[in-house]
């Protein structure tokens, strides 16, 4: 049964594994998470439009930009790596931008697409995973918690798509953050 889940859902499985290890290596703080991050995204990108959840699509063109923008920014970083903490305003900031970019793309993929499914919901996770990346990339602790709340709406949704490996990859994720957001906590005190 698990064999021929993978067979018939060979993209799903292939993003699932390198997703894993990409959350893994940025619990862990090194720079192998944003190789990983980068070939999940190819393959989720491949998924998400075959379901016809675009703006994750197009999130995953964004992820693999960051990808190498991460991998850069933590490169020259790795033998000082500290986590910090962001400033309310800068929060505030990216929450009301995630929020303006929801309604926008959520707005121009109900008129410009067919076939679009959850277009403001799938718009407004994006955009606040653009800002959860953000986030990471600047080691800011908060976006583990940002992550936790994305991934609860992500598993809602990719179940009402019957997404089912990839749903579980996000309750996955959930937990992966949490352990995340307890690691990086640790590494803010030292």
């Amino acid at each position: 049964m698990i064999v021929s889940w993978i067979k018939e859902n060979i993209w799903e499985f292939s993003g699932i594994i390198c997703s894993l290890l990409g959350v893994y290596f940025s619990i862990q703080q090194h720079l192998a998470a944003w190789i990983w991050n980068i070939l999940a995204s190819l393959l989720f990108g491949i998924l998400f439009y075959q379901h016809g959840l675009y703006s994750d699509m197009e999130l995953q063109g964004f992820f693999i930009a960051m990808g190498i923008y991460g991998f850069y920014q933590w490169r020259k970083e790795e033998k000082n790596w500290k986590a910090e903490k962001s400033t309310r305003l800068s929060l505030i900031l990216g929450i009301t931008c995630s929020l303006a970019y929801g309604l926008i793309a959520g707005y121009l993929h109900t008129r410009l697409t067919h076939l679009v499914s959850f277009a403001y919901v799938d718009a407004t996770l994006t955009g606040l995973s653009i800002f959860g990346t953000w986030l990471a990339i600047h080691k800011k602790i908060e976006n583990w918690i940002l992550w936790i709340i994305v991934d609860i709406a992500y598993v809602i949704m990719y179940l009402q798509k019957a997404l089912w490996g990839t749903s579980l990859l996000y309750v996955l994720f959930i937990f992966l953050a949490i352990k995340g957001l307890h690691h990086w906590k640790q590494n803010l005190r030292s």
